[in-house]
């Protein structure tokens, strides 16, 4: 009898170990890098629904967030914006942590980046291309020295400054960069086929539909 019950508490402790692993989630945070695409810009120069914060929701949903920072992204960012705050490691005065720090102990980074910067003029010059890529590069072995969980990069879309194939040449070359660097890569270049996704034909923005389209492309919720 004695010897049913030690093997009834072994197995018993066995078994709440299991069921605790499997329906217990460690909280995390979850940092949003990039420009209006990461924050949700509209075409009416607010900031709506993005697919940052469709994820959250998921992770939220699962118990499994801590904390969200946002406040990194900016509608207005460029690749030379966010490698200036990367390098002199600002901070967020609301919560009076810094980016590095912040960095530091997220789970998930999602970086979208680059169609505002891409998209100031009518002839995007080759030059401008490759300062692009070169900053992309840096961005991502800077995050690396401060991270090694997951990094979500989100690719560029043709647009009417952007031109599908140029586009095309760009985000194979962006490509090449997120896998030196372990990123995962996210293709939603073919987002442009359905117009449901955008406010207008003359915009580059998307709508809560097109946010929703790209946070279905990432599997956040493991």
């Amino acid at each position: 009898m004695k010897k049913i019950i030690l093997l009834t508490i072994f197995f018993g402790t066995i078994l709440t170990f299991i069921i605790y692993k499997w329906v217990y989630h460690e909280p995390l945070d979850f940092v949003v890098l990039g420009d209006g695409i990461a924050t949700g810009e509209t075409a009416y120069q607010i900031e709506g629904y993005s697919f940052n914060d469709y994820l959250k929701e998921d992770l939220e949903k699962e118990n499994k967030l801590e904390h969200y920072y946002k406040d990194f992204a900016n509608k207005n960012e460029t690749t030379e914006t966010l490698l200036t705050k990367l390098k002199e490691n600002i901070t967020i005065e609301e919560t009076k942590k810094s980016i590095q720090q912040t960095l530091s102990k997220a789970k998930y980074i999602t970086l979208a980046i680059g169609m505002k910067e891409l998209n100031q003029q009518n002839n995007l010059k080759t030059k401008d291309i490759e300062t692009y890529l070169k900053n992309m590069d840096k961005i991502l072995t800077m995050l690396r020295i401060y991270n090694n969980k997951k990094i979500i990069v989100i690719s560029l879309y043709p647009t009417k400054n952007m031109k599908e194939e140029k586009i095309k040449g760009i985000n194979e070359e962006l490509e090449k960069i997120c896998n030196t660097h372990q990123a995962t890569w996210i293709d939603i270049q073919n987002i442009i086929n359905n117009k449901s996704y955008f406010f207008d034909n003359t915009s580059y923005f998307l709508n809560y539909k097109g946010h929703k389209y790209i946070s279905e492309q990432i599997n956040i919720v493991e």
